[in-house]
């Protein structure tokens, strides 16, 4: 039997944490696990690229526009020159944690990317980063914000966290 935890705020200066809105969808990602709206679409783990944990997709006319990803590697990788902004310290699952948001553009004909990475460490005490990123006109900062504020440290099951 797995010890049951409260959920509750493990942010300070930051949302990350706090739990989901009524009526999103858990995801698990080996210890580490966040929520999505309804009509998003979690992918099978069978279906990922190495090094992804965890992902689901958001979907218009077909068209991918947003993904949150949860990586096996904390390495922060992003597009070379983009400018990021910074959260404020904080600690998920009582450990450090950070947040970082930038946007930048792909190629000359995609769209504006906005991205908010997340990096923590599991319940197993491994270094994750989980990866929000849309479309700028599609994804707005608030539904971002709202995934990163649904991040907990264990794994979700029948509304309590389980430590992993």
């Amino acid at each position: 039997m797995g010890a049951v935890l409260l959920l509750g705020s493990a942010a300070v200066g930051c949302g990350v944490g706090r739990g989901a809105p009524d009526g999103w969808t858990y995801v698990n990602a080996q210890g580490i696990a966040f929520a999505v709206p309804k009509d998003w679409k979690a992918l099978p783990a069978s279906g990922l690229p190495k090094g992804v944990l965890a992902s689901a997709v958001w979907k218009q006319d077909g068209e991918q526009v947003g993904v949150v990803q949860v990586l096996s590697d904390a390495k922060l990788q992003r597009p070379v020159g983009v400018k990021v902004k910074n959260s404020a310290d904080f600690k998920l699952g009582g450990k450090p944690a950070a947040q970082v948001s930038y946007t930048y553009r792909p190629s000359l004909d995609s769209p504006r990317l906005r991205v908010l990475d997340i990096t923590a460490r599991n319940a197993k005490g491994k270094p994750v980063q989980v990866r929000i990123s849309g479309t700028t006109s599609d994804l707005t900062l608030d539904t971002m914000n709202r995934i990163a504020n649904s991040i907990q440290v264990g794994t979700i099951g029948k509304g309590n966290l389980l430590k992993g």
